[in-house]
């Protein structure tokens, strides 16, 4: 869908967050007879009073969601609210920012989802995009509103796109990159099959190029492509990243992993992957481009809260990597110093993922991992790991008291990742205040 689709009378926007705002302000200066639905309590304020549209709460607003001819809703609401269900089995449309955008752009986007990696990546696409002349933006699920950038006049569009955007695409965009698959949001979605199933909607509707990681997130791309979409992964005859984290890119050139501006493997096959979206896209024509487009990653700078490096008062070096709210993306960070002794800061609410790819890699890791485990999730790890194990386990009741107990450990770790694995729910209002408490705690 897109906007010039919806009826001029009979839509509801539900829900007033980021996204909810700017769709209520781009129906009101298309001059939609529209309505802004806030029908949880808890949300009753959030539309202002000078808001671009007539706001209606609580009964009032499940009614008009009821009688809407379309509905707009934000990313927070989940699929699994009944009334969505219900607004799903009477057969409303039900649409989002991100498909009315794709109507009208897709042809100049290129989208990015995954479980993890994508806003890095989107970031790398826009990046490159611009040192090899292009016109570019990231915009999306990274922060930046798509209604923010006027598309026609750009070049490309990196488009970062969460599970929950992608729900209710309905038009693919020209491009689509897959990071990245393994269980994330369940509760949201109603568990791994639909989570799957709605991440993978945005490559649905005819791209005409996909490039997925190597792994799940390609085998699960192929059984769902028609033939007119090609598949593409970053393997030995293209730009990918080799075993010690270097990008080679034959014909090319390479970087060294020394050289990349982003640690780990993990972000060394994201460069690849944007570096590929941007060839088959056909924006690197020429053998220039791509050797600039390569050289061009040395400057990338590092998005916050991903491996990033924190001042602390113990002479340490400390990460943030509180972006990682799952095992896997865990794994992902502890193998970027495989051979070292780290500290590692694990948990918070747990929503039930299973640990089995974080355990499995402790077992088979030799340098000592001290787990400094807090929270629910953290809990739940410690009780998964042997007490006499390698890897030494130290549980507190909360994120602070982890914290505190590291600074006090005289381990000989001179490394501490923060990456909890689990979200922040249980004691902060979002991955970004705990990454605030982590610096306060350490006097930054």
């Amino acid at each position: 869908m897109r906007f010039s689709e919806l009826p001029p009378t009979g839509t509801v926007v539900w829900g007033y967050g980021r996204e909810g705002a700017a769709v209520a302000a781009e129906l009101a200066r298309r001059g939609l007879d529209a309505t802004i639905a806030l029908p949880d309590a808890t949300d009753a304020g959030a539309a202002p009073a000078d808001a671009p549209l007539p706001v209606l709460t609580g009964a009032a607003a499940v009614e008009a969601l009821r009688a809407a001819r379309v509905v707009v809703a934000s990313p927070g609401v989940p699929a699994t609210a009944p009334l969505q269900v219900e607004l799903a089995a009477a057969g409303t449309p039900v649409t989002g920012l991100t498909d009315l955008w794709l109507g009208e752009h897709a042809g100049v986007t290129i989208g990015v989802t995954g479980t993890k990696g994508k806003s890095t990546t989107a970031s790398l696409i826009a990046h490159v995009a611009r040192a090899v002349g292009l016109r570019s933006a990231v915009v999306g699920n990274v922060g930046t509103p798509v209604l923010s950038v006027d598309a026609d006049r750009l070049d490309v569009v990196a488009l970062e796109v969460s599970s929950y955007q992608a729900r209710t695409v309905t038009t693919s965009p020209r491009v689509v990159v897959l990071t990245s698959l393994y269980a994330e949001h369940l509760p949201w979605h109603g568990g791994y099959a639909e989570y799957v199933h709605d991440k993978l909607n945005l490559l649905a509707h005819g791209p005409e190029h996909v490039v997925a990681a190597p792994g799940a997130a390609y085998d699960e791309a192929a059984a769902r492509l028609e033939a007119r979409t090609t598949l593409h992964r970053p393997d030995a005859d293209h730009v990918h990243a080799d075993d010690a984290g270097a990008l080679v890119w034959p014909g090319v050139g390479g970087l060294g992993a020394d050289e990349l501006p982003l640690p780990g493997r993990h972000n060394a096959a994201n460069c690849a992957l944007a570096l590929r979206a941007l060839e088959v896209a056909g924006l690197l024509g020429d053998e220039e481009a791509r050797r600039t487009a390569l050289a061009s990653l040395r400057d990338f700078a590092p998005l916050a809260h991903r491996l990033e490096p924190v001042a602390s008062p113990d002479g340490r070096a400390w990460y943030d990597d509180s972006l990682a709210t799952a095992p896997e993306a865990v794994v992902a960070a502890l193998e970027v110093w495989p051979d070292e002794r780290v500290l590692l800061l694990f948990g918070g609410a747990d929503r039930g993922l299973e640990l089995d790819p974080l355990v499995a890699y402790l077992a088979g890791r030799t340098a000592p991992v001290g787990v400094h485990a807090f929270g629910a999730a953290g809990a739940r790890l410690a009780a998964a790991l042997p007490s006499d194990g390698p890897h030494p386990v130290h549980l507190s009741p909360g994120f602070a008291d982890a914290v505190r107990a590291v600074l006090a450990s005289e381990d000989p770790a001179r490394r501490v990742l923060f990456s909890p694995g689990a979200p922040s729910f249980d004691e902060y209002a979002d991955y970004r205040d705990r990454a605030a408490a982590l610096r306060t705690l350490l006097g930054c």
